[in-house]
């Protein structure tokens, strides 16, 4: 496939995403792994909530969401979909991995899935998030002992490797969340937490809030490491109000059709 020719739009152009699973699909080249990442209330949840909708709804497409972090005020906008809820890190890492659990015998907070391990056959999945159950676990070794830290990337790796694997034996779609690099784990927060994770994922994409008021938030999605786009490049915008949120793509959507037998 050949890039995508961005140079043409000017920052007022936009094109409607109706359709956003299709968007992002498109985008991509086709199904594989992405991830979104930025601080808290840049939109990122909402992206990728959408996103979820969309693959239901507008795709008829099988859909998992793995929830870790609960930052929904109405989880039924999930109904259409598997949902599982997994608050602690090493319960994450056995659904993903298919290794028993070493924290507890039934590590679900909830449950509408196909069993107690990620199974085959998901069209798209999205994990909500990676990063803060990591974190969350880094700081906590890093209380007790400094270097049980690395065991947090180390098993970063191998859940991001899997899911790599998962996307091109499903032919699917997998969309992970993530935080900024935090003072903890070396100090700025204009790069994704995860080391050398990262690279399992074929683009990364960050989100930005631009303005908020009482009546509306305008989010973006950037391109922070893209084939398609480069760098800094806008793909999406979030206009997010009480009356629910729109999402219109940025970039030049004049792409070949390589996904059809997918989205067919």
């Amino acid at each position: 496939m050949s890039d995508i020719d961005l140079g043409g739009l000017d920052d007022d152009d936009e094109t409607s995403s109706d359709n956003l699973i299709r968007q992002v699909i498109e985008f991509c080249g086709g199904p594989d792994l992405v991830q979104v990442f930025g601080p808290t209330g840049s939109g990122k949840t909402e992206f990728v909530v959408k996103v979820t909708e969309s693959a239901a709804n507008d795709e008829d497409k099988d859909v998992l969401f793995i929830d870790t972090e609960r930052n929904l005020s109405d989880n039924e906008r999930l109904d259409a979909v598997d949902y599982v809820y997994i608050p602690e890190w090493n319960d994450l890492y056995a659904y993903l991995s298919g290794k028993k659990s070493k924290l507890s015998d039934d590590p679900f907070g909830e449950n509408t899935g196909r069993g107690k391990t990620l199974q085959d056959g998901y069209d798209v999945v999205v994990l909500d998030s990676m990063g803060f159950p990591a974190l969350m676990q880094y700081d906590e070794y890093s209380i007790e002992d400094d270097a049980d830290q690395f065991k947090v990337f180390q098993m970063l790796q191998y859940m991001s490797g899997t899911l790599k694997k998962y996307a091109q034996h499903n032919d699917a779609l997998i969309i992970s969340t993530n935080q900024p690099k935090s003072r903890l784990s070396e100090s700025g927060g204009e790069d994704p937490f995860g080391d050398k994770s990262l690279f399992a994922f074929k683009e990364l994409w960050k989100t930005v809030k631009k303005s908020s008021s009482e009546i509306k938030t305008t989010c973006m999605v950037t391109a922070h490491r893209s084939r398609q786009a480069g760098q800094g490049k806008d793909l999406f915008k979030l206009e997010i109000s009480d009356s629910g949120t729109e999402i219109t793509s940025k970039y030049d959507e004049e792409v070949e059709d390589q996904v059809d037998e997918w989205t067919a």
